[in-house]
């Protein structure tokens, strides 16, 4: 009787609806949803105000009372009619929620029109505006020494929830959802946010002159101006609007940035495998995406310039992966050109003086003008050369993702040490470099 007892005490003192009823015992009963678990409650106080009356016991009377203000007036009511005895049927407002719960489908009808914009396969429901209810409901508690209940937030995210469900046929994700849904249910106000979507891949670069991303113009920062023909960028094109065009037009989103395990130079290649990158779409419209065709398209788009494959839904945490790129391991082909013939000897020593080495690098003076000052600290792992002239050879560099390679064979003035130039005693300097293969483990 314990239930009883409590419910009793607290409908004598606050008008509760069923579902803030229910949710004071949201812990007992599972499956039942706590407008049941309220409705359940109610009836077995009539049963129990019914039977003491019977008993000829006058707080039947007071409990038949209770439950007439409550929820189930009718049938109270009745009870005491047959009892005769005769009151005024009444209306109280809920006094934690104010009767919010009565208005849900009109808020949910709500909902579903402003979803209506968005092709979504996920949503979750957000519930803001409930924290002075949520400390009256505390106080309740405590005063009434209640321990099975849960927050209106909770019930209120989940019956919205259930109803939009069962009208459009998508689901709740707590992990992922496309759409975040925050309601005030108090003040009916409905807020949309679409969460960004992320798409996994690699992409190969296979000419030279296009930067990772989208550089703007220098002079007019985007703007438009006679040194960059109008367009506000200092290339015509890059990797990530390359990625990015066909990509915003199925999802008819607002921009994309693409994250991508380190980065090459303008004049460099990507090759071999290809370099796993990210593509962020965000606030998109539509989710549901042909990720083969999106391929077919970019490749068609770019037009011998790159090409991207593997193409499957992400996340951020993979983002996070890969921007740790100190972790990965590159592996370059150089071309390196010395200012004068080398000798067999001589490349040997700086096979020996490198392979397994630290190297220790200021930052460039070609990127100081966009990367911090730091000293970096990278090892390479091995070195293997081919001669193609007296003074030309042919590089592959295996090592740690982060080293700068032209500055490997030119020192960088003694910013980068040790380098090729300072153990072969030869001015050497890059003639072309691609990027072969890129290592990064599991993600």
């Amino acid at each position: 009787m314990e239930i009883i007892e409590t419910a009793e005490l607290l409908l004598r003192e606050r008008a509760l609806c069923n579902h803030c009823l229910g949710r004071q015992f949201a812990m007992l009963g599972h499956g039942l949803s706590n407008e049941a678990r309220g409705r359940a409650i109610l009836l077995l106080l009539v049963i129990e105000g019914s039977k003491r009356i019977h008993e000829g016991d006058d707080s039947g009377k007071n409990i038949l009372k209770y439950a007439a203000n409550h929820g189930f007036s009718k049938l109270a009511i009745t009870t005491l009619k047959s009892a005769g005895i005769i009151i005024e049927e009444t209306e109280n407002s809920c006094y934690l929620c104010g009767d919010v719960f009565k208005s849900l489908d009109e808020l949910v009808h709500q909902i579903i029109k402003k979803l209506s914009k968005f092709e979504v396969e996920s949503f979750l429901i957000g519930i803001k505006g409930s924290s002075k209810i949520e400390e009256k409901e505390d106080e309740l508690r405590v005063n009434f020494k209640l321990k099975w209940g849960e927050s209106i937030r909770n019930e209120l995210s989940r019956e919205i929830g259930k109803r939009i469900m069962k009208i459009i046929g998508k689901n709740v994700d707590f992990e992922h959802p496309n759409i975040l849904v925050l309601v005030d249910p108090f003040m009916n106000i409905i807020l949309l946010e679409a969460n960004p979507l992320f798409i996994f891949g690699k992409y190969r670069k296979l000419v030279r002159g296009i930067p990772q991303s989208k550089w703007l113009c220098r002079q007019c920062k985007g703007e438009g101006c006679p040194n960059c023909a109008g367009t506000g960028k200092m290339y015509q094109d890059s990797v990530e609007e390359l990625i990015s065009k066909p990509l915003l037009k199925k999802t008819k989103g607002r921009i994309a940035k693409l994250h991508a395990a380190g980065r090459e130079d303008i004049d460099a290649k990507v090759l071999g495998l290809g370099r796993p990158f990210v593509i962020e779409v965000k606030k998109p419209k539509m989710w549901k995406i042909d990720l083969e065709k999106l391929e077919e398209e970019i490749n068609q788009n770019a037009d011998g310039k790159i090409e991207v494959d593997t193409l499957h839904l992400s996340s951020k945490e993979i983002v996070k992966k890969l921007k740790s790129s100190g972790q990965s391991t590159k592996v370059y082909r150089v071309l390196v050109e010395f200012e004068q013939d080398i000798s067999e000897k001589l490349i040997y020593e700086v096979l020996e003086g490198l392979i397994g080495k630290l190297i220790h690098q200021m930052t460039p003076s070609r990127v100081m003008h966009r990367r911090p000052l730091k000293l970096r600290k990278k090892r390479v792992y091995n070195l293997e050369f081919k001669r193609l002239k007296s003074n030309c050879i042919e590089m592959i560099i295996r090592c740690q993702g982060g080293l700068y390679i032209k500055e490997l064979l030119s020192g960088d003035d003694g910013r980068t040490t040790p380098s090729v130039s300072e153990i072969c005693g030869i001015s050497a300097k890059c003639l072309e470099i691609d990027v072969i293969g890129i290592e990064i483990g599991e993600l």
